[in-house]
């Protein structure tokens, strides 16, 4: 069972190097075998020596249109695997990772899943005290509850059968939301009571959360603040579930920008 890894980047310099290692350590066992994984980059148009990382240390370089939902399905139709994992390029796989991802889809019931994720502070960064109780306060609520509605972030490094990626077409054509549109998609799927041909009722299937959790930086809370980022988060995603269309959602959160770049802070208060 070959796990594809599709990583997007756009100027990711700062942060290939270490996702693609920790995506080839969560492919190892403890008897020193490697589980099949293609590591594959698909890139939006870097101009600051990321595509040289990425011929260095990946399998695949795919050169897409800039754009979550492009850079992802790119990668999806460049890969090989029965398994796709999508990791945003500042996203990094715990050790045995694809190990319990491969152990998980051994029952035929599981459709795809996500991990728990933790938040990786840049080691030059302090925290007010009411601000640390803040971030690990939310931490744990966004666990808790894209755990209860199984609808996961990019960043909870999300992963589907290829079967299951090709009927729900994929990642929808949108500028934000199109990981939590894709996971929305793929619960009702899993919801569908199906029935053989003697009318009897099949068990629904499952969306698989892992406990063990990914780590992807803080260079959003880092560029803007916290509570802004939160408060951005929160915004954007209820305006999307109310209704919002993409135009909409950009005219209404115009300086959103999907992928920010690390601030030369060195302490965050309130």
């Amino acid at each position: 069972m070959l796990v594809s890894i599709i990583i997007i980047t756009l100027n990711e310099v700062e942060n290939l190097e270490s996702t693609i290692n920790s995506s080839k350590k969560a492919a190892l066992m403890s008897t020193g075998k490697k589980l099949p994984i293609e590591v594959i980059v698909s890139d939006g148009g870097s101009t600051d020596g990321t595509l040289e990382l990425a011929e260095a240390f990946a399998d695949k370089i795919v050169h897409s249109q800039k754009g979550r939902y492009m850079q992802l399905n790119a990668g999806a139709k460049a890969s090989r695997g029965d398994i796709l994992l999508f990791l945003h390029g500042d996203t990094l796989l715990p050790r045995g990772a694809i190990i319990r991802i491969v152990k998980i889809f051994q029952d035929s019931k599981v459709l795809g899943g996500a991990f728990k994720k933790h938040w990786k502070w840049s080691p030059d960064i302090s925290l007010s005290n009411f601000l640390d109780f803040s971030v690990k306060f939310w931490q744990g609520f966004g666990n808790w509850l894209t755990h209860l509605i199984k609808e996961f972030p990019g960043d909870n490094a999300f992963f589907i059968r290829r079967e299951i990626f090709d009927q729900l077409n994929g990642f929808s054509p949108m500028w934000i939301c199109e990981d939590f549109d894709l996971s929305r998609r793929l619960l009702k799927y899993s919801k569908k009571i199906e029935r053989d041909f003697f009318k009897k009722i099949k068990y629904k299937k499952k969306i698989a959360y892992i406990r063990t959790p990914v780590k992807t930086s803080t260079r959003r809370f880092e560029t803007y603040g916290f509570f802004k980022s939160v408060y951005l988060w929160f915004k954007i995603y209820w305006l999307w579930r109310a209704g919002f269309s993409q135009d909409q959602l950009r005219e209404l959160v115009p300086k959103y920008i999907t992928i920010p770049q690390h601030a030369k802070r060195s302490i965050l208060r309130f």
